[in-house]
């Protein structure tokens, strides 16, 4: 048996629990309230209590570069939480509950069950930061001026490798523990630490960290580097997290081999 039909199961119940459209949506909301807000701050500094009669207050209009790259900032703690939240039960939930026994009194290989619910993630995890980055651009442009789009898509494609390691890291959790609330607290635990410990231990972990990819991606979009520019400075922080990816991933499928279901 191939792994697609096991793949077509698993977008089909992201169809049934409505997944593939909560995603996208939360995607949506976690960055496009930026450009919003930033809107409207002055408007609401100005009406706010408590200045003294006459004072004006001035803030400098910032550029639509500026306004994106803030959002990708703000979307990459609550947008990692979010897919944690997601990714945390798809197998750890299934090994709980007797569905994953199920699945494998079927010809079905634990390869192949570990490899479609990486799939289906991945690709859900693309298609809902795509959409969610295309309208919330869409919106700063119409609010602060004109992007330059292949500078966003560039840089939206370089975060990416980002949230597949969010991803991984958790189904690598997922088929470790055998609830989703232990597998959700290990992921959330991990990603807090890899994203912000390296930068304080030295230039190079610092590069080579999902943090320094993050910041290459956001001066890509602030259009503060040229192509060449992003992909030298991107590069290390593409092969660490790349590398970061390959190993859990790995990790998750043992374990799942491993595990006693």
């Amino acid at each position: 048996m191939t792994s697609h039909p096991m793949i077509r199961k698993e977008f089909n119940e992201l169809v049934r629990t409505y997944k593939i459209l909560i995603i996208p949506i939360v995607f949506i909301a976690l960055m496009i309230t930026q450009p919003i807000t930033m809107k409207m701050l002055p408007d609401i500094l100005a009406n706010s209590t408590g200045l003294p009669e006459g004072a004006v207050i001035k803030i400098p209009t910032p550029s639509a570069p500026e306004v994106l790259s803030t959002a990708i900032s703000k979307f990459s703690s609550l947008g990692t939480f979010v897919l944690i939240l997601i990714v945390m039960g798809s197998i750890a939930g299934e090994k709980a509950s007797g569905v994953a026994s199920m699945v494998f009194v079927k010809p079905i290989s634990r390869a192949k069950y570990y490899l479609a619910k990486a799939i289906t993630y991945y690709t859900l995890t693309i298609a809902s930061m795509l959409i969610g980055m295309g309208i919330t651009a869409y919106y700063t442009e119409i609010l602060f001026g004109k992007l330059d789009w292949t500078h966003v898509w560039i840089g939206t494609l370089m975060y990416i490798p980002n949230l597949f390691l969010v991803v991984t890291t958790t189904l690598c959790a997922s088929s470790y523990f055998n609830n989703a609330v232990g597998a959700g607290g290990a992921s959330l635990v991990f990603n807090i630490l890899i994203f912000t410990v390296p930068q304080f231990l030295g230039k190079f972990l610092d590069m080579v960290s999902p943090g320094g990819l993050s910041n290459a991606a956001m001066m890509m979009i602030q259009e503060n580097s040229t192509l060449s520019q992003a992909f030298i400075t991107g590069l290390p922080g593409l092969a660490g997290v790349f590398t970061l990816n390959i190993v859990f991933f790995f990790m998750g499928w043992y374990f799942l081999e491993r595990s006693e279901i």
